[in-house]
């Protein structure tokens, strides 16, 4: 075999190997809403008191925790939302999103003493992840070729 041939032969072999991850990649529903409820629940935050809030911000953690094993045990592999590629034009408009939400609602919440609007933001923060993962999921099945 020349060095040509291998080369072909890898490249083969990679996207084969794309083209399997992708057709593994569709995320349970669940998947999307627990991802939008961590986006709710940090935005929410403000909303409560400091005890209140540490508690909430360790079961975010704890929550994404469990996403990556999840993600590991379901795809033998968790990818992450920030990687290189087109889904990237997915994350960070999210993330500019969900973080002017959180400082709108840190503003209302710790700034006003407004313990509703933190609530509401949180809520469209939950919608803003939902849609969001559902987007990225098919941006990153689309960019492995499936």
């Amino acid at each position: 075999m020349t060095s040509t041939e291998e080369a072909l032969a890898a490249l083969e072999a990679k996207k084969y190997a794309e083209r399997q991850l992708a057709a593994v990649a569709t995320c349970p529903p669940w998947r999307h809403a627990v991802f939008g409820a961590i986006m709710g629940a940090i935005v929410s935050a403000p909303a409560f008191p400091s005890v209140i809030r540490m508690g909430l911000i360790a079961i975010v953690f704890s929550a994404i925790a469990i996403v990556v094993q999840s993600d590991r045990q379901r795809l033998g592999v968790f990818v992450n939302g920030y990687r290189k590629g087109k889904t990237r034009l997915v994350a960070l408009p999210m993330l500019a999103v969900v973080l002017g939400l959180y400082a709108l609602s840190m503003w209302f919440g710790d700034g006003r003493a407004d313990r509703v609007t933190p609530l509401l933001l949180g809520s469209f923060a939950f919608v803003v992840g939902v849609i969001g993962s559902i987007i990225w999921q098919r941006v990153f099945v689309s960019e492995l070729g499936a």
